[in-house]
């Protein structure tokens, strides 16, 4: 958790901006937006890619902090999606990563030099919360340019307890994964270098990718459900949906 609070720190907001789109994209940037699993096997995973388009005006591109909603039809959080928390049926069964330069389909912002992890995941009773953050060191900030796609991060999911004794239940479940919210963050110029005080400018992104037609915030798992239609309402500002999770 200390490194979770000095990456936020990185991440300090003082203004907000309009932004441009996301995505979220089974097997790549450009991958697919459903994956269908028989859940007959316990061994090997799934990738699933965070990517966005940019507003104008990001002179050094610092971070980004990523908030998830994942949904079932009844609004149970499934065991098999509880991967992270202590005592979760399928504990350790999710990586995050922000080494992008595997992707071939959008650009990587971070050079190979973003650092990050979960802040949480979390049931509330209707569904599942995640909250993400990354960040790179002063030395790699850069521009980023409206109009092209970056890939911001990637989930490892693994198959771990999908069948056979000691399965955990829901695998089978048709379940949606939205992107609620990106915050990009850029520390802007210097105010006042006796105090280091920057600007501190972030973006909050919400939409899809209007390039990449329909609803890319949405992928879904198992074909997903009538929830996935139902979350593309206009989500809460974002210290709205901060205040979703336990571990402000």
């Amino acid at each position: 958790m200390k490194r979770f609070a000095a990456l936020l720190l990185l991440l300090a907001l003082a203004s907000t901006a309009d932004a441009s789109g996301v995505s979220l994209r089974w097997g790549g940037c450009e991958g697919t937006a459903n994956r269908n699993f028989a859940c007959d096997k316990s061994t090997g995973q799934e990738l699933l890619v965070g990517s966005f388009d940019p507003p104008s005006g990001i002179a050094h591109l610092s971070g980004m902090e990523v908030v998830l909603r994942i949904t079932t039809a009844d609004g149970k959080a499934p065991s098999w999606w509880m991967m992270f928390s202590a005592g979760s049926c399928r504990r350790s069964s999710v990586t995050l990563a922000f080494d992008m330069s595997d992707q071939v389909d959008c650009d990587d912002p971070w050079s190979g030099q973003a650092g990050g992890g979960f802040g949480a995941w979390e049931a509330d009773g209707t569904g599942i919360n995640v909250r993400m953050v990354g960040a790179v060191p002063p030395s790699a900030m850069g521009p980023v340019s409206s109009g092209r796609t970056y890939a911001g991060f990637k989930l490892l999911i693994n198959h771990q307890k999908s069948t056979g004794a000691g399965s955990c239940g829901g695998c089978e479940a048709p379940v949606c994964i939205k992107i609620e919210a990106i915050k990009l963050t850029d520390p802007g110029r210097l105010i006042d270098a006796n105090s280091h005080m920057w600007e501190n400018k972030t973006w909050v992104l919400t939409d899809g990718i209007n390039a990449m037609g329909g609803a890319s915030q949405v992928a879904t798992w198992q074909g997903g459900n009538a929830n996935c239609a139902a979350g593309l309402a206009k989500p809460s500002t974002w210290s709205e949906l901060k205040s979703r999770f336990k571990s402000k």
